[in-house]
């Protein structure tokens, strides 16, 4: 019987993984159409941070003060920078945009969109973590 259950044990792990990887494609393919992320080379193994969601982030990072090595600090800059791309680029109303951010601070556990927001977030940190370190090198 125990055996039974290692392979249902695996079974359930590889399936959650693979949910894991589909959320963070469609989460890269969502990021592609909303300009937010653009494909580096004609390979497509690469993605890098669009000009416009760079220069958001850059301001943001400016005028923040923000501790690069920090994880919460980036996923902070990556959220607000995703907030005010939303509004300045994808022309969503500052009102809404605004109402949007904060329903999602206040609310998040009950709202749907919050995990998608969330790979988002993860996407783009890992994007701009990637990149950070290749200027290092």
């Amino acid at each position: 019987m125990s055996g039974d259950n290692g392979n249902n044990d695996n079974t359930n792990l590889v399936s959650e993984k693979e949910k894991n990887i589909q959320k963070m494609a469609s989460a890269i393919e969502d990021l592609l159409y909303m300009e937010a992320i653009k494909v580096k080379d004609e390979q497509f193994d690469k993605a890098i941070l669009s000009s416009k969601f760079a220069v958001i982030v850059s301001n943001l990072i400016s005028s923040m003060k923000l501790n690069h090595d920090n994880g919460d600090d980036i996923m902070r800059l990556k959220y607000i920078s995703l907030i005010i791309y939303m509004n300045e680029c994808l022309k969503l109303s500052k009102a809404l945009t605004m109402s949007f951010g904060n329903d999602l601070e206040k609310h998040r556990d009950e709202m749907e969109c919050a995990e998608l927001i969330s790979n988002y977030v993860t996407v783009l940190r890992n994007i701009f973590s990637s990149t950070k370190k290749e200027i290092e090198s």
